[in-house]
């Protein structure tokens, strides 16, 4: 036994000593997994911001103050996900203490970040297309009614959560 347990690594040595500590450091796991995709979503809708930005100083120079009002508020918008993406709390308590989790349920979660991811990149890349198109006012509304896809998915994942946790 003795020989067993000197070629364990230094986690599975606490693993086997520690009673329910594997379950903490899934627990553990899953956070920081969460904490990472956010940590993502957060930096490329910023990247997405800046081009937004960029977008509203050549609606600024052009005086076109009917397209300044929606950009204005198409960032509001995408100010808001930020935000509740970035201030969400890591790990949601019915899901991450839970110890054990199914893998299919756990896979259903993760299914549903990659739509999420999906959902940014698609941000990213129409934010990319502002400028090319010739309606400032129609691109802006079209940009706007892709953030708030995004938001309602991200809105609809505490729910995947919360049947991941049942």
């Amino acid at each position: 036994m003795d020989k067993v347990k000197g070629e364990q690594n230094l986690m599975e040595k606490i693993t086997s000593y520690v009673p329910g500590y594997h379950g903490y450091k899934e627990k553990e796991l899953r956070r920081e997994v969460d904490k990472i995709i956010r940590n993502y979503l957060v930096k490329e809708l910023n990247e997405a911001r800046m081009i937004l930005n960029d977008f509203l100083k050549e609606i600024a120079e052009s005086n076109n103050t009917t397209a300044f009002s929606t950009a204005n508020r198409t960032a509001a918008v995408l100010d808001r996900i930020i935000s509740k993406i970035e201030h969400a709390n890591y790990g949601y308590s019915g899901f991450f203490d839970a110890v054990k989790v199914r893998e299919d349920k756990l896979d259903k979660l993760i299914e549903f970040d990659c739509k999420i991811l999906e959902n940014v990149k698609s941000v990213k890349e129409v934010a990319k297309n502002l400028s090319a198109q010739g309606d400032s006012k129609k691109a802006l509304e079209d940009f706007r009614k892709t953030l708030i896809e995004l938001e309602n998915a991200f809105d609809q994942r505490n729910n995947v959560i919360f049947e991941v946790s049942r």
